[in-house]
This record gives structure tokens, C-alpha cells and sequence, in this order.
């Protein structure tokens, strides 16, 4: 990415400048947990007056995922809330936001809180998610049926509906795999043991994080390699 960026800047390239930025900081932020992110060029004042005028979808879309894989859920909120305002967001966009935005939402959930703002929010959220992604995941179930799956196998375990759960969780597991969504592959198995963790099935929690941070390790992502590896050490000490 820097590279094209030096293209750019050297052939002042100025409409291409925000958008490679945006993902550079979101590559940076999730591989080597933000260490390149200050390392920006003089163009630096060009590129900040860019991003409210031309570029509001990339900007916010990438905010929105630094925030989620962060785990800043208010901070998620606020950026997918503006995403989710534009009235030209791309439908792709829109189904990835929607289905990070319901994961969010059950983020906030207290373990076993089945009433209360946050739980119907996170069931708003997932209405809203599920409706917009089932008519996709019938056309394409590798790109949107695992989502869905997911989504599911959320809401099931926040119903107290174990057994199901387990079922949608691995079924998630299973299309997130053949669909070589790597990352995706790694939180489903990342909410799957944290699933296990919580009904207090700690050998199965401690088998799915393993799987999980495999598939992080895959991805690259140091952030979420160190993330998990807290997870899986927690159990150990136990």
C-alpha cells in the first residue's frame, strides 16, 4: 500500500490518496497493532480535507472495522451509524455492516441478560441483520449463509438455546471454511469457545480458541493472535 501511495502522490493521483490511506490504516491497526499508522507522508493536510468530501463510505466503513476488531463497541456504533446514513452505501457494504453491527450488539450483553435496552437492542440489530441477509444467503450461501449462521447461533445462545447454538455455531465454522474466509473463520470460532466457555465446557472452549487463533495467525493479524493467545492462557491457568 505504501508503495502505491508514493505512485500516487508522485503522479499527484489526489482522488486515490484517501481511499489507499483509509485501508492502510485499518492493514496497520489489525497486522502490527498500529506501529505504521504515524508514518504518513506530506500529503497528509490534502488527504484529511479529502475525506469528508469524497471518500465518507471508505473512511467510515474502515473506522467501523478497526473499531469492531478492536472491541470498541461505542466507537463501532458511532462510525456504522454514519456508514449506514449514506444513501448510496453499496449493498455489499450495507449486508458486512448489518452482520458486524448485530455482533456488536450482543457485545453488550450481559451473560444471561435476556431483558433490558441492550439485549433488545442486540435483537433489534439482529432482526435487522438476518432480514437484509437471508434473501443473499439463498443466492450465495458461501459469501452470506455463514454470516447468517453466525448470527443465529448468537441470538440462540443469548436465548439460552445451547444445543442449537452449537449447532448454528458449527455450521458457521464449517461455510466460513470452505468459503476461505479466513478472519471470519477465526471469530466464529472465536464465539463459538467463548459459547463453550460460558455453558462451562472448558476443554471444547479451549479447542475452538485453538482453532481460532490459527486462523487469526493466517490472517496476519498480531492484534488478534495476542488477543485469543489471552483467551486460550486463562483457560490454561485454570
Amino acid at each position: 500500500v505504501d508503495y502505491h501511495l508514493q505512485v500516487m502522490a508522485q503522479f499527484r493521483n489526489n482522488l486515490s490518496i484517501p481511499y489507499l490511506t483509509a485501508y492502510r490504516e485499518t492493514i496497520s491497526i489489525l497486522f502490527d497493532k498500529g506501529q505504521s499508522v504515524g508514518s504518513r507522508n506530506e500529503h497528509d493536510s490534502t488527504i484529511n480535507a479529502m475525506y469528508a468530501q469524497r471518500c465518507k463510505e471508505t473512511v467510515y466503513f474502515n473506522k467501523s472495522m478497526q473499531s469492531f476488531w478492536l472491541g470498541h463497541t461505542q466507537r463501532f456504533t458511532h462510525y456504522s451509524k454514519k456508514l449506514l446514513e449514506i444513501q448510496s452505501l453499496g449493498s455489499h457494504n450495507r449486508l458486512t455492516i448489518l452482520f458486524y453491527a448485530a455482533l456488536n450488539a450482543f457485545r453488550g450483553v450481559k451473560n444471561n441478560a435476556r431483558s433490558g435496552s441492550k439485549f433488545n437492542t442486540a435483537k433489534l440489530r439482529y432482526k435487522e441483520a438476518i432480514s437484509a441477509l437471508k434473501p443473499s444467503a439463498e443466492l450465495s450461501p458461501l459469501n452470506f449463509g455463514n454470516k447468517a449462521h453466525l448470527l443465529e447461533a448468537e441470538m440462540l445462545a443469548l436465548e439460552g438455546e445451547h444445543q442449537r447454538a452449537k449447532s448454528s455455531y458449527a455450521a458457521s465454522i464449517t461455510s466460513f471454511c470452505s468459503a476461505g474466509y479466513v478472519q471470519e473463520h477465526g471469530l466464529a470460532c472465536e464465539l463459538a469457545g467463548n459459547h463453550y466457555k460460558k455453558i462451562g465446557e472448558e476443554n471444547t472452549a479451549f479447542d475452538f480458541f485453538q482453532q481460532s487463533k490459527r486462523s487469526y495467525m493466517r490472517w496476519g493479524s498480531q492484534m488478534k493472535v495476542a488477543s485469543i493467545t489471552r483467551k486460550i492462557e486463562d483457560i490454561q491457568r485454570k
